[in-house]
């Protein structure tokens, strides 16, 4: 198997164990169990599979990868480590610029488009990398990914835009698009560091390898994304700063293999 096959191997085995520890109601850890069960037997029959499924299935893995943990979040989570991000973001906005009421609606669609970043910048990685160049983008995307999701069973919090009095339809037609998009295709908790930029950036920076204008050009929206994932309310400060961070040790573990 691939290196980035064992992360995924070592993420749902690891989850998959602490569904039956977690407390949280049978039915959810049932259903973890199932996830984390079909996961694992799926992935060692693709070993035979043709080299190009092989490649692309891993879009599966990053997005179970996402659900799973939010099976895992306790009925009534301590809310402290909710409280200490949000005083943190007090602080932290105190010192950071105000986005400029122009720039609003371009970090908002930044932001929007980071769901078809990964697939955009592995489908870049396909096409003008190698076998190693594709492994090496799972490797980073899986390991930031999963270092994101994965605490959220123990460091639960919401999402900065749903304890806000403000509604979101004052913020523009983007950000009503964007708050309907997160109620359809997230789990509505807070992934700290920010899953969306890790993720991101990750992926940016595995294309620059292969393509340095493509990378470039993917990197300035992810900086937009960060803008957008912060101004918008959707992470805090913290979770945007320690998701790029994330990315950045991933890639130091890429390299150092």
């Amino acid at each position: 198997m691939a290196a980035y096959e064992w992360i995924v191997v070592g993420y749902f085995a690891a989850l998959t164990i602490g569904a039956w520890i977690a407390p949280v109601p049978m039915n959810r850890r049932l259903r973890a169990s199932a996830l984390g069960a079909g996961v694992l037997a799926v992935l060692p029959a693709t070993l035979a599979a043709s080299p190009g499924l092989r490649a692309w299935l891993p879009h599966l893995y990053l997005v179970a990868g996402y659900w799973m943990p939010a099976l895992l979040v306790p009925a009534s989570p301590d809310r402290r480590f909710e409280e200490w991000l949000r005083r943190s973001d007090i602080v932290w906005r105190r010192s950071l610029p105000t986005v400029p009421p122009w720039l609003t609606p371009l970090v908002e669609l930044s932001y929007l488009l980071c769901y078809p970043l990964v697939p955009l910048a592995f489908a870049i990685v396909w096409t003008y990398g190698g076998r190693g160049d594709v492994e090496r983008f799972w490797f980073v995307v899986l390991l930031s990914g999963y270092c994101c999701y994965g605490t959220l069973p123990w460091l639960v919090s919401r999402p900065p835009r749903l304890l806000q009095a403000e509604r979101d339809e004052s913020r523009g037609a983007l950000a009503a698009i964007n708050t309907g998009v997160l109620a359809r295709v997230s789990h509505e908790f807070t992934t700290f560091p920010s899953g969306h930029v890790a993720v991101a950036a990750a992926a940016a920076a595995a294309v620059a390898m292969v393509s340095l204008p493509a990378g470039t050009m993917l990197g300035v929206l992810v900086a937009a994304i960060g803008v957008g994932a912060a101004a918008g309310r959707y992470h805090y400060v913290m979770d945007v700063f320690l998701g790029l961070a994330i990315a950045g040790a991933a890639q130091v573990v890429a390299a150092a293999m």
